[in-house]
């Protein structure tokens, strides 16, 4: 929990998003469902190549983490927030958004929230975040995140191979769609028996999850600036130090020019004139969605 503590940060922000979004039980199902998930992924690849290609962990960098299966424990965990909050991002994008003053709500039936594109949108946001992260992970021995993985054929994209994106984005699919069935099968319960949960919802609400995506991302291209700009070349010989730096600027301006335009876009959802919810979406969202009393 200290160790990798960043993780343990994003976590705790998931948590709490995710109670503010749908209660504990469907946060905790998507918690556990993320991690066991991946897990079987994960091992399937270190073991069989498969989902993810073929790549290995680094047992010397690895020796303050907890291993299960072979596998690092918050390397697995980290999937259920980054799938939820991708999946978040991709309702905001799906979504009207009312704004009235300073605050921002999401307008969100659970008919955009269970949809096809919703899923589809969110498993790509999710390999976004991987393009960004995996390159500079892969720069762990220059980092705090110490060498944790590499990868026996390295690929094209920085050193990351096809296969691992691929995987990602399959993995996502797995993750966000059981979540959207279960989702919809609790829905179905509490109709039938009146116990719609009821949400809280906090001024600015509409915008964390989009706060969140970002907030990820920028801290990877935050790690992979000071790489490029303040590290200390010590650790790489003389003869390799300008290649270095220059490989590494680069990949952070191939991750800003990535991250950006989805940045842009998103803001412009946001401000755009006609973006205000009809009657009937926000009918629709206070049925599926009922505010709790104040």
């Amino acid at each position: 929990m200290t160790h990798r503590w960043y993780v343990t940060l994003f976590l705790v922000s998931f948590l709490v998003l995710g109670y503010l979004e749908q209660r504990w039980k469907r946060t905790l199902f998507w918690t556990a469902s993320g991690y066991l998930i991946t897990l079987a992924a994960e091992w399937g690849s270190i073991n069989h190549q498969f989902p993810f290609g073929d790549y290995k962990y680094v047992e010397s960098g690895l020796s303050k983490d907890l291993m299960v299966f072979g596998v690092p424990f918050f390397d697995s965990l980290s999937f259920a927030f980054l799938s939820y909050v991708s999946f978040a991002f991709a309702q905001f994008l799906m979504s009207p958004v009312r704004r009235r003053g300073l605050d921002v709500q999401r307008v969100t039936s659970r008919r955009i929230r269970n949809s096809l594109t919703t899923l589809v949108l969110a498993s790509f946001l999710l390999v976004v975040i991987d393009w960004v992260t995996d390159p500079v992970s892969l720069l762990g021995e220059h980092t705090f995140l110490g060498q944790i993985y590499r990868y026996p054929d390295p690929g094209y994209h920085w050193g990351i191979t096809q296969a691992n994106y691929i995987g990602w984005f399959f993995v996502g699919i797995a993750i966000i769609g059981v979540n959207q069935l279960f989702d919809a099968y609790l829905a179905k319960k509490e109709v039938a028996s009146g116990t719609v949960p009821t949400q809280h919802r906090l001024p600015l609400q509409g915008l964390f999850a989009p706060l969140f995506w970002a907030g990820i991302v920028i801290f990877q291209l935050g790690m992979t600036y000071w790489v490029g700009w303040s590290y200390d070349l010590k650790h790489v010989a003389v003869a390799d130090r300008p290649e270095f730096v220059h490989d590494v600027r680069n990949l952070f301006f191939c991750g800003l020019y990535i991250v950006l335009p989805i940045l842009f876009l998103t803001y412009v959802h946001l401000t755009r004139g006609d973006g205000e919810p009809k009657p009937e979406e926000i009918a629709a969202w206070e049925r599926d969605f009922p505010e709790a009393p104040a």
